[in-house]
């Protein structure tokens, strides 16, 4: 789990350095903060902080989810096989005693 989320980071800075060097080389975009303009290493390395933050609760989001639907998932089989114990308990009972009635039993001989 943990090298999936190092591999999904690692992803998403060089996607975004990518990114940011075709958007500052090709389109001249800028970023600014109060009203002084930033460097594009700086404003390159800000947007990567966004996206590395979105993908880790990005995958946060995701894990809580496959977790919520697999705990409800083995909540409703748990559900399940306590009704149906509840429902056949007779049948089961009556099932064992005969079972226990026509086992062979082997006497040890001494």
């Amino acid at each position: 789990m943990f090298k999936n989320l190092v591999l999904a980071i690692l992803i998403a800075i060089v996607l975004t350095s990518c990114f940011g060097h075709i958007a500052t080389q090709w389109f001249d975009w800028s970023m600014s903060f109060a009203n002084e303009d930033i460097e594009p290493l700086i404003a390159i390395l800000a947007v990567t902080g966004v996206v590395v933050l979105l993908v880790i609760i990005g995958f946060i989001v995701a894990i809580s989810l496959v977790g919520a639907v697999v705990l409800g998932l083995f909540a409703a089989a748990v559900g399940l096989f306590i009704a149906g114990i509840s429902v056949f308990w007779p049948a089961i009972l009556f099932a064992l005693v005969v079972y226990l009635l026509v086992k062979d039993r082997h006497q040890p001989a001494y």
